[in-house]
């Protein structure tokens, strides 16, 4: 489609793998934007370094889930949970990477995110028109193996087993999961959700601080608990109540933070983050007079010269009180009114004192 509508000298796409990538990282742009991995990131922005250009990195990260004990009702919160972990199979990078739930709760919870799956998929979700594959077998591996080496139990969820033939993985929740976990170790990218329980907020608080600053945090709790995750954790994006409806919102930025991204997009926030912000001043020649011109410039010496001191420093802050700290002064002295006011009389003494530094001639 990019192809048939759009101008190939303004955009143009290059399908291919690390040999493509490679070839184009050694190419000269002006912005290099990367959404993927960390260590495929790093890569990119040293590119990017190479050629003194700008770079947007969204690089994911392992995002959690708190459910606390305050939330105010578990079936949607189970639902908006489990639409974002299996939207595309677990394969988005703002999926719910992993779950912490409050001790107290934890066993009403967990039936619902199962019956949220089966509502959404049925019992057998390879059959499900709506369900997705992993893209290629190394991921699915990948999958496989750190579900083989988790120490955590297994929840029965469906009643399908992986295929990867198909390249098929069923939703799989795993409960008992402790924070050096194989599947804690890296981002999941996956239909696999880890169930890490807590008793207190700062536990849960302390956990995500644990660990490398996530794309994207959500939090279901009441508002006073949901403050205190949002205020003393650090992520890119924040959610309360809900899950990745943040991309839906074009007028705000996106992006992560340290090692979950850098830089911003979304809406109008792409066209910037591709954009340079020129800035372009234009001015008359004849103004001001060539000898009101000298007051930007030496000589400053000698007392003849100091009045252009004393005019710098009015413009940059008046000495009168009534400009600056009074309370009429706050109100109508606006920063360009005030210094229009310290401006004019300098001018005027610039016009009678002031000789040109340079010098028509009459040639």
């Amino acid at each position: 489609m990019i192809t048939r509508c759009m101008d190939s000298s303004v955009i143009r796409v290059v399908q291919g793998g690390v040999k493509e990538s490679t070839e184009l990282l050694k190419e000269k742009f002006d912005h290099y934007f990367y959404t993927g991995s960390g260590s495929v990131g790093r890569i990119v922005a040293r590119a990017a370094a190479d050629n003194l250009a700008g770079v947007t990195l969204e690089l994911g990260g392992k995002s959690p889930a708190i459910v606390h004990a305050d939330v105010s009702d578990l079936v949607p919160t189970a639902f908006r949970i489990m639409w974002s972990k299996l939207a595309n199979s677990g394969q988005t990078c703002v999926a719910t990477d992993y779950l912490l739930i409050h001790r107290s709760i934890k066993d009403k919870l967990v039936p619902l995110l199962v019956e949220a799956v089966a509502g959404m998929y049925g019992k057998s979700p390879k059959e499900s028109p709506d369900y997705g594959r992993i893209i290629n077998a190394r991921h699915w591996n990948r999958l496989m193996d750190a579900l083989n080496a988790t120490e955590g139990t297994q929840i029965a969820v469906t009643d399908d087993l992986p295929d990867e033939g198909d390249l098929y993985f069923p939703p799989t929740i795993v409960d008992g999961v402790r924070p050096g976990d194989s599947l804690m170790k890296d981002e999941l990218f996956g239909p696999i959700l880890p169930i890490i329980t807590y008793d207190t907020l700062e536990e849960a608080i302390s956990l995500v601080n644990s660990r490398d600053q996530p794309l994207a945090l959500y939090v279901f709790a009441k508002s006073d608990s949901a403050e205190a995750v949002v205020t003393r954790t650090r992520s890119g994006s924040a959610t309360v109540n809900d899950t990745m409806f943040i991309l839906a919102s074009m007028s705000n930025p996106f992006g992560g933070v340290g090692p979950s991204g850098v830089g911003r997009y979304q809406g109008k926030h792409t066209l910037d983050t591709f954009s340079h912000h020129r800035h372009v001043m234009k001015r008359p020649i004849w103004f001001p007079t060539p000898g009101v011109d000298t007051i930007r410039g030496p000589p400053f010496a000698g007392k003849e010269n100091s009045w252009k001191l004393d005019l710098s420093r009015q413009m940059v802050y008046p000495s009168l009180w009534s400009l600056r700290d009074s309370v009429l002064g706050k109100l109508v002295t606006l920063i360009p009114f005030w210094r229009s006011l310290v401006i004019i009389p300098g001018f005027v003494r610039a016009l009678v004192q002031s000789k040109p530094v340079v010098r028509r001639r009459k040639d």
